[in-house]
Protein backbone atom coordinates (compact mmCIF):
# COMPACT_ATOMS: atom_id res chain seq x y z
CA UNK A 1 0.00 0.00 0.00
CA UNK A 2 1.40 3.32 -0.90
CA UNK A 3 1.73 6.17 1.33
CA UNK A 4 -0.83 8.06 -0.39
CA UNK A 5 -3.33 5.58 0.47
CA UNK A 6 -2.22 4.86 3.87
CA UNK A 7 -2.49 8.28 5.32
CA UNK A 8 -6.48 8.19 3.30
CA UNK A 9 -6.97 5.16 5.40
CA UNK A 10 -5.61 6.55 8.68
CA UNK A 11 -7.96 9.63 8.19
CA UNK A 12 -11.09 7.47 7.44
CA UNK A 13 -10.35 4.96 10.52
CA UNK A 14 -9.60 8.25 12.74
CA UNK A 15 -12.69 10.16 11.57
CA UNK A 16 -14.68 6.99 12.65
CA UNK A 17 -13.32 7.14 16.23
CA UNK A 18 -13.81 10.57 16.82
CA UNK A 19 -17.06 10.42 15.53
CA UNK A 20 -17.68 7.25 17.89
CA UNK A 21 -16.74 9.03 20.56
CA UNK A 22 -18.39 12.24 19.80
CA UNK A 23 -21.70 9.54 19.38
CA UNK A 24 -20.47 7.84 22.88
CA UNK A 25 -20.79 11.22 24.75
CA UNK A 26 -24.21 12.30 23.23
CA UNK A 27 -25.56 9.10 24.33
CA UNK A 28 -24.09 9.82 27.83
CA UNK A 29 -25.38 13.23 28.13
CA UNK A 30 -28.87 13.02 26.64
CA UNK A 31 -29.18 9.87 28.67
CA UNK A 32 -28.64 12.02 31.22
CA UNK A 33 -30.88 14.87 30.33
CA UNK A 34 -33.92 12.70 30.14
CA UNK A 35 -33.10 11.59 33.98
CA UNK A 36 -32.78 15.34 34.63
CA UNK A 37 -36.06 16.20 33.01
CA UNK A 38 -37.72 13.17 35.01
CA UNK A 39 -36.71 14.18 38.38
CA UNK A 40 -37.54 17.31 38.81
CA UNK A 41 -41.44 17.68 37.17
CA UNK A 42 -44.13 16.25 39.27
CA UNK A 43 -48.09 15.25 37.41
CA UNK A 44 -51.39 16.58 39.08
CA UNK A 45 -54.22 15.96 38.13
CA UNK A 46 -56.65 18.61 37.82
CA UNK A 47 -59.94 19.63 35.99
CA UNK A 48 -58.16 21.12 32.96
CA UNK A 49 -56.21 16.83 32.95
CA UNK A 50 -52.97 15.84 34.21
CA UNK A 51 -50.13 19.06 34.05
CA UNK A 52 -46.09 18.79 35.21
CA UNK A 53 -44.90 21.41 37.50
CA UNK A 54 -42.12 21.78 40.33
CA UNK A 55 -42.43 23.37 43.10
CA UNK A 56 -39.72 25.35 45.12
CA UNK A 57 -38.92 27.84 47.36
CA UNK A 58 -40.93 29.43 49.76
CA UNK A 59 -42.35 32.90 50.19
CA UNK A 60 -45.12 34.52 47.99
CA UNK A 61 -45.94 32.30 44.92
CA UNK A 62 -44.90 33.38 41.67
CA UNK A 63 -46.06 31.48 38.50
CA UNK A 64 -43.12 31.09 35.82
CA UNK A 65 -44.42 30.51 32.25
CA UNK A 66 -41.61 29.32 30.42
CA UNK A 67 -40.43 30.14 26.88
CA UNK A 68 -40.09 28.16 23.43
CA UNK A 69 -38.08 24.83 23.98
CA UNK A 70 -38.76 25.07 27.38
CA UNK A 71 -40.68 23.10 30.67
CA UNK A 72 -40.88 23.27 33.93
CA UNK A 73 -36.68 23.12 34.33
CA UNK A 74 -36.53 26.27 32.03
CA UNK A 75 -39.26 27.99 34.30
CA UNK A 76 -37.95 26.88 37.42
CA UNK A 77 -33.99 28.28 36.52
CA UNK A 78 -36.22 31.41 35.26
CA UNK A 79 -37.28 32.01 38.36
CA UNK A 80 -34.53 31.05 40.71
CA UNK A 81 -32.32 33.69 38.34
CA UNK A 82 -35.33 36.40 38.91
CA UNK A 83 -36.10 35.55 42.30
CA UNK A 84 -33.41 34.05 44.11
CA UNK A 85 -34.76 31.76 47.03
CA UNK A 86 -37.20 34.73 48.72
CA UNK A 87 -40.11 33.32 46.48
CA UNK A 88 -42.04 29.91 46.39
CA UNK A 89 -41.58 29.36 42.06
CA UNK A 90 -44.51 27.26 40.38
CA UNK A 91 -43.20 26.31 37.21
CA UNK A 92 -45.54 24.54 35.46
CA UNK A 93 -44.48 22.72 31.68
CA UNK A 94 -47.08 24.35 29.19
CA UNK A 95 -49.14 21.88 27.09
CA UNK A 96 -46.86 19.83 24.55
CA UNK A 97 -43.93 20.84 26.77
CA UNK A 98 -42.20 17.03 29.07
CA UNK A 99 -45.08 15.61 30.67
CA UNK A 100 -47.95 17.96 30.02
CA UNK A 101 -49.86 16.72 27.11
CA UNK A 102 -51.69 18.76 24.16
CA UNK A 103 -55.47 18.72 25.03
CA UNK A 104 -58.31 18.83 22.33
CA UNK A 105 -58.72 22.60 23.20
CA UNK A 106 -54.90 23.86 23.26
CA UNK A 107 -56.42 27.23 22.69
CA UNK A 108 -54.54 29.97 24.64
CA UNK A 109 -57.53 30.74 27.25
CA UNK A 110 -57.65 27.04 28.13
CA UNK A 111 -53.85 27.14 28.86
CA UNK A 112 -54.73 30.07 30.92
CA UNK A 113 -57.34 27.95 32.38
CA UNK A 114 -55.06 25.04 32.90
CA UNK A 115 -53.16 27.93 35.35
CA UNK A 116 -56.16 28.50 37.13
CA UNK A 117 -56.45 24.62 37.97
CA UNK A 118 -53.16 24.16 38.72
CA UNK A 119 -53.69 26.83 41.41
CA UNK A 120 -56.72 25.52 42.76
CA UNK A 121 -55.03 21.87 42.90
CA UNK A 122 -52.16 23.36 44.77
CA UNK A 123 -54.46 25.40 47.22
CA UNK A 124 -52.91 29.17 46.05
CA UNK A 125 -55.10 31.78 45.50
CA UNK A 126 -52.82 34.72 44.11
CA UNK A 127 -49.97 34.50 42.19
CA UNK A 128 -47.13 36.92 40.45
CA UNK A 129 -47.26 35.91 36.96
CA UNK A 130 -44.13 35.81 35.12
CA UNK A 131 -44.27 35.48 31.21
CA UNK A 132 -41.17 34.63 29.47
CA UNK A 133 -41.17 34.69 25.77
CA UNK A 134 -43.52 32.29 23.91
CA UNK A 135 -44.94 32.11 27.41
CA UNK A 136 -46.38 35.90 27.08
CA UNK A 137 -49.49 35.15 25.44
CA UNK A 138 -51.34 32.72 27.90
CA UNK A 139 -49.36 34.59 31.06
CA UNK A 140 -51.75 37.89 29.50
CA UNK A 141 -54.62 35.59 28.94
CA UNK A 142 -54.32 34.48 32.47
CA UNK A 143 -54.22 38.19 34.01
CA UNK A 144 -57.38 39.12 31.65
CA UNK A 145 -59.57 36.38 32.84
CA UNK A 146 -58.06 35.66 36.62
CA UNK A 147 -57.87 39.25 37.31
CA UNK A 148 -58.44 38.31 41.48
CA UNK A 149 -55.80 36.02 40.90
CA UNK A 150 -53.44 37.95 39.71
CA UNK A 151 -51.32 40.06 42.20
CA UNK A 152 -48.99 41.43 39.82
CA UNK A 153 -47.52 40.41 35.79
CA UNK A 154 -44.26 40.61 35.13
CA UNK A 155 -43.22 39.90 31.49
CA UNK A 156 -39.65 39.16 30.04
CA UNK A 157 -38.78 39.25 25.89
CA UNK A 158 -42.38 37.99 26.40
CA UNK A 159 -44.45 37.83 22.82
CA UNK A 160 -47.23 40.20 22.52
CA UNK A 161 -49.08 39.66 19.51
CA UNK A 162 -48.50 37.22 16.29
CA UNK A 163 -48.31 38.63 12.67
CA UNK A 164 -48.58 36.76 9.53
CA UNK A 165 -45.15 35.91 9.02
CA UNK A 166 -43.47 37.11 6.18
CA UNK A 167 -40.25 35.08 4.16
CA UNK A 168 -37.87 36.22 6.64
CA UNK A 169 -39.44 34.97 9.64
CA UNK A 170 -40.62 31.73 7.69
CA UNK A 171 -36.76 30.87 7.31
CA UNK A 172 -35.85 31.90 10.69
CA UNK A 173 -38.40 29.42 11.93
CA UNK A 174 -37.64 26.55 9.70
CA UNK A 175 -33.89 27.18 10.85
CA UNK A 176 -34.66 26.95 14.65
CA UNK A 177 -36.42 23.73 13.63
CA UNK A 178 -34.22 21.98 12.01
CA UNK A 179 -32.24 22.32 15.04
CA UNK A 180 -34.35 21.61 17.49
CA UNK A 181 -36.20 18.96 15.80
CA UNK A 182 -33.45 16.71 16.83
CA UNK A 183 -32.07 15.78 20.06
CA UNK A 184 -28.62 14.72 18.19
CA UNK A 185 -28.47 18.20 16.27
CA UNK A 186 -29.57 20.21 18.97
CA UNK A 187 -26.89 18.77 21.35
CA UNK A 188 -24.52 18.93 18.38
CA UNK A 189 -25.10 22.21 18.08
CA UNK A 190 -24.97 23.74 21.51
CA UNK A 191 -22.05 21.53 22.27
CA UNK A 192 -19.82 22.40 19.25
CA UNK A 193 -21.65 25.71 18.24
CA UNK A 194 -23.16 27.49 20.80
CA UNK A 195 -22.56 30.73 19.31
CA UNK A 196 -24.37 29.94 16.52
CA UNK A 197 -27.37 28.63 18.78
CA UNK A 198 -27.51 31.85 20.90
CA UNK A 199 -27.89 33.75 17.41
CA UNK A 200 -31.03 31.64 16.46
CA UNK A 201 -32.11 32.72 20.36
CA UNK A 202 -31.22 36.76 20.43
CA UNK A 203 -28.14 36.89 21.65
CA UNK A 204 -25.59 38.66 19.13
CA UNK A 205 -21.98 38.41 19.22
CA UNK A 206 -21.73 41.58 20.42
CA UNK A 207 -23.26 40.44 23.60
CA UNK A 208 -21.56 37.44 24.19
CA UNK A 209 -18.27 39.38 23.83
CA UNK A 210 -19.50 42.03 26.33
CA UNK A 211 -20.39 38.83 28.76
CA UNK A 212 -18.52 38.03 31.74
CA UNK A 213 -17.34 33.98 31.97
CA UNK A 214 -19.77 33.49 34.71
CA UNK A 215 -22.62 34.62 32.93
CA UNK A 216 -21.49 32.97 29.50
CA UNK A 217 -22.12 29.82 32.01
CA UNK A 218 -25.44 30.70 32.46
CA UNK A 219 -26.10 31.01 28.81
CA UNK A 220 -24.93 27.60 28.46
CA UNK A 221 -26.90 26.55 31.27
CA UNK A 222 -30.36 27.50 29.71
CA UNK A 223 -29.17 26.17 26.53
CA UNK A 224 -28.75 22.75 27.75
CA UNK A 225 -31.84 22.76 30.11
CA UNK A 226 -33.79 22.41 26.59
CA UNK A 227 -32.36 18.96 25.88
CA UNK A 228 -34.09 16.69 25.64
CA UNK A 229 -35.58 18.39 22.86
CA UNK A 230 -37.79 15.54 21.67
CA UNK A 231 -39.51 15.92 24.79
CA UNK A 232 -40.72 19.76 23.81
CA UNK A 233 -41.45 19.51 20.15
CA UNK A 234 -45.40 19.18 20.59
CA UNK A 235 -45.40 22.27 22.24
CA UNK A 236 -42.76 24.42 20.18
CA UNK A 237 -45.10 23.76 17.25
CA UNK A 238 -47.93 24.25 19.25
CA UNK A 239 -46.75 28.16 20.31
CA UNK A 240 -46.11 28.14 16.58
CA UNK A 241 -49.37 28.04 15.31
CA UNK A 242 -51.10 29.90 18.15
CA UNK A 243 -52.47 33.70 16.91
CA UNK A 244 -52.33 36.22 19.56
CA UNK A 245 -54.08 39.47 17.88
CA UNK A 246 -52.59 42.72 18.03
CA UNK A 247 -55.79 43.76 19.24
CA UNK A 248 -56.09 41.74 22.77
CA UNK A 249 -58.00 43.44 25.10
CA UNK A 250 -54.46 44.58 27.01
CA UNK A 251 -56.33 47.71 28.31
CA UNK A 252 -58.51 45.65 30.60
CA UNK A 253 -55.66 43.93 32.49
CA UNK A 254 -55.61 45.26 35.68
CA UNK A 255 -52.89 43.86 37.58
CA UNK A 256 -49.99 46.02 38.00
CA UNK A 257 -47.27 45.57 35.26
CA UNK A 258 -43.33 44.90 34.85
CA UNK A 259 -42.77 44.86 31.14
CA UNK A 260 -38.37 43.75 30.26
CA UNK A 261 -37.45 44.32 26.96
CA UNK A 262 -33.69 44.59 25.70
CA UNK A 263 -33.63 46.50 22.86
CA UNK A 264 -31.23 44.34 20.72
CA UNK A 265 -33.92 41.53 21.15
CA UNK A 266 -33.27 39.49 17.56
CA UNK A 267 -35.84 36.72 18.57
CA UNK A 268 -38.44 38.47 19.96
CA UNK A 269 -38.37 42.70 18.78
CA UNK A 270 -38.38 45.10 21.61
CA UNK A 271 -41.63 46.34 19.76
CA UNK A 272 -43.52 43.62 21.77
CA UNK A 273 -42.38 44.86 25.08
CA UNK A 274 -43.61 48.66 24.41
CA UNK A 275 -46.76 47.04 22.81
CA UNK A 276 -47.40 45.14 26.22
CA UNK A 277 -46.58 48.31 28.24
CA UNK A 278 -48.44 50.58 25.95
CA UNK A 279 -51.30 48.70 26.18
CA UNK A 280 -51.78 47.47 29.93
CA UNK A 281 -52.66 50.75 31.87
CA UNK A 282 -50.13 52.13 34.33
CA UNK A 283 -47.60 49.30 33.34
CA UNK A 284 -43.56 50.40 34.19
CA UNK A 285 -40.86 49.04 31.03
CA UNK A 286 -37.77 48.07 32.00
CA UNK A 287 -35.73 48.22 29.16
CA UNK A 288 -32.58 47.31 28.22
CA UNK A 289 -29.65 48.30 26.21
CA UNK A 290 -28.24 44.99 24.97
CA UNK A 291 -28.29 41.06 26.39
CA UNK A 292 -30.55 39.68 23.41
CA UNK A 293 -33.18 37.80 24.02
CA UNK A 294 -32.23 36.04 27.15
CA UNK A 295 -31.51 39.40 28.97
CA UNK A 296 -27.52 37.89 29.78
CA UNK A 297 -25.95 40.15 31.89
CA UNK A 298 -28.34 41.82 33.28
CA UNK A 299 -30.07 39.42 36.05
CA UNK A 300 -29.04 41.14 39.10
CA UNK A 301 -30.34 44.70 37.78
CA UNK A 302 -33.19 42.79 36.60
CA UNK A 303 -33.85 41.22 40.29
CA UNK A 304 -33.06 44.41 41.72
CA UNK A 305 -35.93 46.18 39.61
CA UNK A 306 -38.33 44.02 40.42
CA UNK A 307 -38.21 43.98 43.90
CA UNK A 308 -38.30 47.72 43.75
CA UNK A 309 -41.70 47.00 41.52
CA UNK A 310 -42.82 44.63 44.60
CA UNK A 311 -42.05 47.56 47.08
CA UNK A 312 -44.17 50.06 45.14
CA UNK A 313 -46.91 48.23 44.47
CA UNK A 314 -46.70 46.65 48.34
CA UNK A 315 -46.48 42.93 47.22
Amino acid sequence: MGVAKILVAGSCVAGALAGAAVYRRYRREILAAHERAAAGGRIIETERGPIEYERSGKGPAVLVLHGAAGGYDQGTLIGHQFFGAEFQVIAPSRFGYLNSPVPQDSSLEAQADAYACLLDALGIDRVTVVAFSAGGPSGLHFALRYPDRTAALVTASAIGYTDPADARARETEAAINSVIGSDFIYWFAITYAPARVLDLFGVSREVREGLPPAEMAEAGQLMGAMLPMSCRLDGILLDQKRDMPQDFPLGQIRAPTLVIHARDDSLVDYGHGQHIAAGIPGAEMMSLQDGGHLLLGHYDEIRSRIMTFFERIKL
